[in-house]
């Protein structure tokens, strides 16, 4: 028996579609701001916190009429993104946490207005969005092929404009360690998957140069057709690549030295996104 709860925009809402789509949608959106943030979450964790964010839809229980009760609406969803977010991506600082956060609720808010403009441009009345909460009335076979579709969209726009970076072929990417500074040309390479397991930093490969040892090295296994092994990386106290354009970014990743005739540093310009 189905149980409806409330009536949002001439829609009826059921308990059990408005958890499984919130629980659905938060899964989405976790998996794209770890692509955004290039940070790991383990499916098991995502999974966890993608429940979360379906059992958090219940705000949308609480009346908005009253000023007091508007206010707590407020601080639950606030305190359910942080939670949802430390959940996904455990053992973050409170500083990733909250950039984390911020990805996240960004990514809640554009979902949101872009199906609050396809409903009232289609006049359609399937969709309904209350309290920053989204319901669709649709079936499990429709709402599987939407999202077949646009994650097929979402993967040609990614690569499409992967390639449009590759042709600024011409970069600059400047870091320090320590007391080390180093400034070496860039080279965009959608073939550089590097990746630390712990922390889901991709990693910039630097060759011709040595950016030296200590104890803060972390090694990160990589695989190429030629073989596989091992990588020692450090985090730079600062890193950015500039294209030729003269436009700088402060990227997030890790630096690894290898041997090379030739100074330059190889990464994937999905950092630049």
């Amino acid at each position: 028996m189905r149980v409806k709860i409330i009536k949002v925009m001439e829609v009826d809402i059921y308990l059990d579609v408005l958890l499984i789509i919130n629980t659905y949608i938060t899964w989405l959106l976790l998996s794209l701001t770890a692509s955004l943030t290039h940070t790991r979450s383990k499916p098991a964790l995502r999974a966890a916190a993608a429940f979360l964010g379906g059992l958090s839809s219940l705000i949308i229980l609480i009346p908005t009429a009253d000023k007091l009760l508007c206010f707590t609406s407020l601080l639950l969803k606030a305190a359910s993104c942080v939670a949802i977010v430390a959940v996904s991506f455990w053992r973050q600082s409170l500083r990733k946490t909250l950039l984390l956060s911020s990805a996240f609720l960004g990514s809640n808010m554009l979902l949101s207005a872009a199906l609050e403009l396809l409903q009232r441009l289609l006049k359609t009345r399937y969709i309904a969005i209350s309290s920053g909460f989204i319901y669709m009335d649709i079936s499990p076979l429709n709402l599987i092929f939407s999202t077949a579709v646009i994650y097929f969209a979402v993967c040609l726009i990614s690569r499409l404009f992967e390639k449009s970076l590759g042709k600024l072929n011409s970069y600059r990417v400047d870091f320090r360690i320590g007391c080390k500074a180093f400034s070496l040309d860039g080279i965009a390479d959608t073939g550089n998957n590097a990746k630390d397991l712990f922390s889901g930093l991709p990693v910039i490969i630097c060759t011709g140069v040595d950016i030296g040892h200590g104890e803060k090295l972390r090694a990160v296994p990589y695989k190429t057709v030629s073989g596989e092994g091992v990588l020692y990386a450090f985090a730079p106290e600062s890193l950015t690549v500039t294209d030729e354009n003269g436009t700088s970014k402060s990227v997030s990743a890790l630096v690894a030295s290898v041997c090379g005739d030739e100074q330059r540093a190889i990464f994937n310009p999905k950092i630049l996104l």
